[in-house]
């Protein structure tokens, strides 16, 4: 009777089992993966957005597919300030970027056909991949030189290839794709007639001592198209509004705009209340982003210190931006082992392989996002479960 897009609903592993039963038992638990910003302690004071969301033109709705033009400007505003160009009409707004995944797959996928993903990666694509029809067919990102880069030996396609996703910067890696990926990547979709997906929610996000390549929302030699949005950009998840950047060459952007107006038409998702506060949102964002880039860094500064000290022969990789961490284990040490005992402990963490990090390298992903003192604690219920290990 139920479609098999769902499938991967009936799959549960031994964490998320051992999870729910700490729930159940109102246990408590250090959350050390929750990347909400409210929760961690960045939410818009209740007054400002109160105003931002009571604006003229709440009571109307105007059914544009692209959006609403003065939302759209705005964010033709942000990347300009990036040093890019991105006109208003080649912009649509979603409910989120999850949503944006959803309508490119559907205007550049056919059911059964499938799309590149780099690994590692973070999880929810498998699931919207799914819910569309759409296989995946990973490619590997690799440490090089300390740096995460794609490796290119990786980087297959079959006759139903029809896209590359990257991830600029990636979750979990918190790697960019600077030029040398953004060669490798616009060589191979040319040669395969392909299209680049490139998910930037992270982009304002550099770690200390790094610096963004930047955008890659002005790409003019190969077909692609930017997705990011509010929740990340502007730290505001529950105001759900995302968008889709068209790039490329103009023959593919023009037809690309015509098929997404009718998808967009279908949907016609984004509130009206909430457009009409993207503006102000994103000009009155970087204070919020500069203290997130401080909390991350001070997160990963005590991480480090607690690797070195605690001797277990942990290994913190390298991160260019982002908010997460991956904590890499010693060779032999399984991760699903190490994260039942720190549940024990009353901690919570995701392992490697939730993001398709191989077996070989087990680690353990942790947000920088969470309270320094939380982090901390979260930290000493690790130091426990690893001398359980």
């Amino acid at each position: 009777m139920f479609s098999s897009r769902l499938a991967f609903a009936d799959n549960t592993n031994a964490l998320s089992r051992a999870r729910e039963r700490r729930r159940t038992a109102g246990l408590p638990v250090i959350d050390l993966i929750d990347t909400n910003p409210a929760n961690a302690g960045f939410a818009w004071p209740l007054v400002q957005l109160s105003t931002l969301l009571r604006q003229d033109g709440i009571q109307r709705q105007d059914p544009d597919p692209h959006g609403l033009a003065v939302t759209r400007q705005a964010i033709s505003d942000y990347y300009n300030a990036r040093g890019v160009r991105v006109p208003p009409d080649r912009l649509y707004l979603s409910a989120s970027t999850s949503e944006a995944y959803s309508w490119i797959f559907k205007l550049l996928c056919n059911p059964g056909e499938e799309v590149l993903v780099p690994e590692p990666a973070y999880p929810l694509l498998e699931v919207l991949a799914s819910l569309e029809g759409v296989t995946l067919r990973p490619y590997q990102m690799i440490l090089m030189n300390g740096e995460w880069v794609v490796d290119e030996k990786s980087l297959t396609v079959s006759r139903a290839t029809r896209a590359i996703v990257c991830i600029n910067p990636s979750n979990p890696t918190g790697a960019f794709v600077g030029v040398r990926d953004r060669t490798a990547l616009r060589t191979f979709a040319r040669k395969h007639g392909l299209a680049i997906l490139c998910d930037e929610v992270f982009l304002d996000y550099p770690a200390e001592g790094f610096v963004s390549p930047g955008t890659w929302a002005g790409e003019s030699g190969v077909a692609l198209l930017v997705v990011s949005g509010l929740s990340k950009v502007a730290l505001a998840p529950q105001l759900k509004v995302g968008w889709i950047a068209v790039a490329g060459p103009n023959d593919f952007a023009q037809e690309a705009c015509r098929r997404l107006e009718h998808i967009a038409d279908g949907f016609l998702s984004v509130n009206t209340p909430a457009q009409l506060a993207l503006p102000d949102l994103l000009r009155r964002a970087e204070p919020l982003r500069a203290s997130v880039r401080q909390r991350c860094a001070q997160n990963e500064a005590t991480l480090k210190a607690w690797s070195t000290a605690a001797g277990h022969r942990t290994t913190v990789y390298p991160r260019s931006a982002g908010w997460t961490a991956m904590l890499g284990l010693p060779a032999g040490v399984a991760e699903e082992k190490v994260l039942l005992h720190a549940l024990e402990e009353g901690v919570w963490a995701h392992p490697g392989y939730f993001y398709g990090v191989s077996p070989s390298s087990p680690c353990v992903v942790l947000s920088l996002l969470t309270s320094p003192d939380l982090f901390k604690q979260g930290l000493e219920g690790l130091d426990k479960a690893l001398k359980r290990a």
